[in-house]
């Protein structure tokens, strides 16, 4: 007797020979054996395990929090276009270097800067009511469990970049400088907690070939930059 139904299929023959290849099978290439046959056809493969390997760079983004941290409060900082900004690191000094540096209204005098920790520095607080600044870098390096990590920031290279209200706190400073009209007078000794006291200088206009110093806080009512990047680098990468 005849059975009805189709025929059983036979094992290690090719069931897909003969269908033309512009039509899709339910057997994908290289489908491991014993796959089901109703895997669907490209699945990706060799996608790495969720096992210890996935757990280890679970960890390691993790431990990149506080570097990623840093880069986004530097960018908030600095890529504010002309409005008020602010940048600071707290514990850690931050470079600042360009090619030429020209501004007005300068004035120098030594105080303390305090960070809220606790730290405390002495730093010469250099204010500008202008300046403009070319070829600008910043860099902050930044302790990290994985390491020491370098924010950078680069901008001005084609148009200064120009800030107003600029107050800079810094602890070392460089540079060929040129003075205009500059008054320097001595301010003798501090009351308490007024800071190191010491001096005074006033210049109408500066201007500073290949600046170089390194600050601990820096703000500024308008900050507007050109061509601005930003970059996140391993180990020590600083502008100097």
């Amino acid at each position: 007797m005849s059975r009805c139904g189709p025929a059983p299929l036979q094992h290690g023959v090719d069931h897909t020979k003969g269908i033309p290849k512009d039509i899709l099978t339910n057997a994908p290439e290289n489908a491991p054996a014993g796959a089901p046959s109703d895997t669907p056809a490209g699945t990706p493969t060799g996608l790495p395990p969720t096992g210890r390997a996935g757990r280890r760079w679970g960890r390691f983004w993790l431990l990149m929090a506080p570097a990623a941290a840093s880069v986004a409060a530097l960018t908030a900082a600095v890529a504010q276009g002309a409005v008020a900004a602010s940048v600071a690191a707290s514990g850690e000094s931050f470079k600042v270097s360009g090619d030429r540096l020209a501004g007005s209204g300068f004035t120098a005098v030594p105080g303390v800067n305090s960070e809220p920790g606790g730290g405390r520095h002495p730093v010469v607080r250099v204010t500008a009511r202008e300046a403009e600044l070319e070829n600008l870098c910043v860099s902050v390096l930044v302790p990290t469990p994985v390491g020491e990590m370098t924010v950078r920031v680069r901008a001005g290279t084609t148009q200064p970049v120009r800030a107003t209200g600029l107050s800079v706190d810094a602890d070392h400073v460089r540079g060929s400088v040129n003075f205009t009209d500059v008054t320097a007078q001595a301010l003798g000794r501090p009351s308490a907690g007024q800071g190191p006291g010491g001096f005074l200088a006033r210049t109408a206009r500066v201007v500073v070939r290949e600046p170089k110093f390194t600050g601990w806080r820096g703000t500024a009512g308008s900050f507007e930059l050109r061509d601005l990047s930003l970059r996140l680098v391993p180990g020590a990468a600083e502008c100097f």
